[in-house]
């Protein structure tokens, strides 16, 4: 008998274990049904969106396959949404004001709200199911994919991320809430599971307060439908609070809502249980040109289940990365028993490999009534974090006094965090023309690579320029990212701005993600050295070939408070007509002082000119001649001298591309 019920332990282990990562994780399907929904899956789950106008973007979540473990999951909802996606919706909370996302409805859920313009329909773009709608200066863009759970290590799991974008010139104070009409196939009111919680009625939770994930089911021995939804993880925004309630409240109530503490889901106004549950992430300010990501996960929950007359279910994480911001992880068993008579003196224990350690091994649970079900969590951690082992193994064990025990054992694979590098280069050869950097503004591109084991979400890249470069005009320092895969490479560019910079100048690219991910990369570029000139060149656009203009041009002579020297040109072949002033002394509209030159010499032109303060590039003057003969003959300067602020004087290289054009 003992070895029969050990070959059926066995059994039932290799089947309910996660061991199926050798399905195929990206075979999806898309399609639209006979409602006029969009629909994104793969052999376990599908993602229904709506795309009528009425509750346009509004989504459900069904299995198709379901778990590969379990034959009576196929085909079953999560989040309810038959025959369109209606009953859950997401609610913005702007400036004070409160929207719902997507379009208006004529139904319970959101009626009466006020509502945003949808400008991009549900459309699938590299995986993901994309609306946009917009609030005024806020775009919200909703991204639906198909990710691994957690705890399955299976692509059954719809990501919900949701990026709010600030297109307008102000800050605005945006907040989130995401309400899911959860359902388990044909059962809407499971007890939802969190932690040691098992929660029937309305009840909230503050980000402190949350687990890892929650689950529900309708048994421990032999569920329909498990169901998970993610609270706290690398690919994941922790709520600032959760609520547990009747769907009738929540979807009467666009933010805030009838809560009652301690009240069972029964449907307001209604007289059937009903649950449905709301993440809220408070409002915060989102500076003009930024953005903020919300991210979460609903999907199969993965419990490997041994049935007996204790029958035991235990679940944690497929994979853990162990790290600063996450130095545990959760180990949850729920105990049914399955017998008609009272388990007496029942006790659980946890065993866990060397280097692994958590409190209360053991537990006394006390005697158990048929079909009482009960939930225990231990929180691992990792004796050292630096000696970890590819994966472990646990095992935990269920006795009593009157009955047999029983035991699960499960595995957890260990990865190392992300671990992103940068390769930043200018795209093309930055010059000295003229006195001036070409071309400017110019590109530089940062190849990012994550060659750490997991990936980074929530992925932005800002660049921390020094002063004197900025961001080009319409540029932005800031770029959303989104996922950044391990092994994968993402290039990214910038329009980069030179102020009268030069030399070997640092800068800095950061990178941030999801759960306070942050890396700093500290680069340098090189400038070509910009040398205080003067030059001279023919003026451009001239259509009277009886008439010849040259520009006297400045570069790189911010310092000079005074400049002086004498423009000589043949006056046999050239006739001094007039001399107008340069854009150097033009500014805002407005003409700055210019002191005209001395022309009283026939053959020679004196300047002697007081210079605006910190202007560095520009016109100093245009002068017109008549051509006495084809050729204007030799035009140059000579005896300058130019001093500065400090009365200094300082060196300034002359340049004639007249001697160059003629």
């Amino acid at each position: 008998m003992y070895k029969y019920r050990k070959i059926i332990i066995i059994a039932l282990l290799l089947i309910l274990a996660f061991s199926f990562k050798s399905a195929a994780q990206n075979n999806f399907f898309q399609n639209k049904d006979e409602h006029n929904n969009l629909r994104f899956g793969n052999e376990y789950i599908v993602i229904v969106v709506n795309q009528n106008e009425n509750s346009q973007g509004r989504f459900a979540v069904e299995t198709t396959g379901g778990a590969p473990a379990r034959e009576n999951d196929d085909n079953k909802p999560l989040i309810y949404g038959r025959p369109n996606p209606w009953t859950s919706y997401t609610s913005l909370w702007i400036n004070g004001e409160k929207y719902v996302f997507g379009g208006t409805t004529e139904r319970r859920a959101g009626d009466g709200a006020k509502y945003g313009e949808v400008i991009q329909e549900p459309t699938v773009e590299n995986n993901q199911i994309i609306t946009k709608t917009r609030f005024d200066n806020i775009v919200v863009e909703q991204i639906l994919s198909i990710v691994k759970s957690s705890t399955t290590g299976l692509a059954d799991s719809a990501q919900i991320q949701y990026r709010i974008i600030n297109q307008g010139d102000q800050e605005e104070k945006v907040g989130l809430r995401m309400m899911l009409d959860t359902m388990l196939g044909e059962n809407d009111g499971a007890p939802f599971r969190l932690g040691e919680d098992t929660i029937s009625t309305d009840k909230l939770y503050y980000s402190k307060q949350l687990d890892d994930f929650w689950q529900a089911f309708d048994s421990v021995s032999n569920p329909q439908v498990t169901s998970q939804g993610s609270f706290i993880g690398p690919d994941v925004s922790t709520p600032d609070r959760v609520y547990f309630s009747d769907w009738g409240s929540l979807a009467d109530g666009v933010w805030d809502f009838d809560f009652n503490p301690g009240q069972e889901f029964i449907r307001k106004g209604e007289y059937e249980i009903d649950s449905a549950m709301a993440m809220y992430w408070v409002p915060e300010i989102i500076k003009s040109g930024e953005t903020k990501t919300y991210i979460t996960k609903y999907g199969l929950g993965g419990i490997t289940i041994v049935p007996g007359i204790l029958s035991l279910g235990v679940t944690s994480p497929a994979e853990v990365t162990l790290d600063e911001n996450n130095q545990s992880f959760p180990i949850v068993a729920y105990l049914e028993n399955t017998s008609e008579i009272n388990a007496r003196n029942v006790s659980i224990r946890v065993e866990l490999p060397d280097n692994f350690s958590t409190e209360q091994i053991s537990r006394n649970i006390g005697d158990m009534a048929p079909e009482d079900i009960s939930q225990i969590t231990w929180n691992v951690r990792a004796n050292n974090r630096n000696n970890l082992p590819e994966e472990m193994t646990y095992r935990v064990i269920v006795d009593a006094d009157n009955t047999d025990s029983n035991e699960v054992e499960r595995r957890v694979e260990f990865l190392g965090p992300p671990e992103l590098n940068a390769n930043i280069n200018l795209m093309e050869d930055v010059e000295l023309i003229d006195g001036r950097l070409e071309p400017n503004p110019f590109r530089i591109q940062a190849e990012i690579n994550n060659s750490g084991e997991t990936s980074l979400y929530g992925v932005e890249a800002e660049l921390i320029l020094p002063p004197g470069l900025v961001t080009a005009s319409s540029e932005k320092s800031k770029k959303y990212l989104g996922i950044l895969r391990q092994r994968e490479n993402i290039n990214i560019n910038w329009a980069i701005e030179a102020l009268r910079v030069d030399g070997t100048l640092p800068f800095a690219l950061k990178v941030s993600g999801l759960n306070n991910y942050q890396k700093t990369i500290v680069e340098e570029i090189n400038l070509p050295e910009l040398k205080p000139l003067i030059l001279l060149k023919e003026t451009k656009g001239q259509q009277d070939e009886k008439y010849y203009a040259v520009d006297i041009v400045a570069a790189n002579i911010a310092e000079a408070e005074n400049i002086s020297f004498e423009l000589n040109y043949n006056s046999d072949k050239l006739l001094l007509t007039h001399i107008s002033r340069g854009d150097f002394f033009v500014g805002d509209n407005n003409l700055l002082p210019f002191n005209q030159p001395d022309r009283s010499k026939i053959g020679k032109v004196i300047f002697n000119q007081e210079f605006p303060f910190n202007k560095a590039n520009g016109v100093i003057a245009t002068v017109h001649f008549m051509l006495k003969e084809d050729r204007p003959g030799s035009i140059n300067i000579s005896n300058l001298k130019a001093v500065n602020g400090s009365g200094n004087t300082f060196q300034i290289e002359i340049r004639n591309n007249l001697e160059e054009e003629n």
